[in-house]
């Protein structure tokens, strides 16, 4: 094989693995500068998963649209979700679009499956990722404010163009960052 194709070949696939990782990164500090930003309402969320490294496991409690009669969604389908804040300043959805909307907020997602007169998304803003040894404290103070009867838990998302990514996990009226530094000093 000529070595000048091989040198060509290398760095061609040296390219690749640089600017793939680096494109992913600056998509989502893009998103957290430029996006519009939401505030959702979590709901408790059975924490463990041996499989899944350390992060705060999250569900919204709104995880659904209401189903429409006209469109026939099935589990994988990519749709997009449209974005309403209600009167406590709370996003939710509102229904499941199969174009994409061109003048109303949105995450692009799936439908993860469709029961009754639901259809329920599968979000990509289910995980709160954390340094690795403060998440399971964090996974603790999670689980206690987002009980039910409790349930002060939400996250601070941007959204830009469809694509989420989770700002902060707030517990109380305070970051989980800041609950986790509280705890530590009592």
């Amino acid at each position: 094989m000529n070595r000048g194709l091989i040198i060509g070949l290398f760095l061609c696939l040296s390219f690749i693995q640089i600017t793939t990782p680096l494109s992913m990164i600056i998509r989502r500090e893009s998103v957290l500068k430029a996006g519009a930003q939401f505030k959702f309402k979590t709901t408790p969320v059975d924490p463990y998963d041996a499989f899944r490294g350390r992060y705060v496991a999250l569900c919204l409690e709104e995880n659904y649209v209401p189903a429409v009669k006209e469109i026939k969604l099935s589990r994988g389908r990519t749709v997009y979700a449209l974005i309403a804040v209600d009167s406590q300043g709370f996003a939710g959805f509102t229904t499941a679009a199969v174009a994409k909307p061109s003048d109303k907020p949105y995450i692009q997602t799936k439908v993860l499956y469709v029961s009754g007169d639901k259809v329920y998304l599968d979000l990509p803003i289910d995980r709160y990722y954390m340094e690795e040894t403060s998440a399971p404290a964090a996974e603790r103070i999670y689980q206690e404010h987002a009980q039910r009867g409790k349930q002060d838990a939400y996250v601070m998302v941007r959204i830009k163009d469809g694509f989420a990514v989770i700002e902060n996990l707030y517990v109380g009226a305070q970051r989980i960052e800041d609950a986790l530094r509280q705890g530590r000093e009592r």
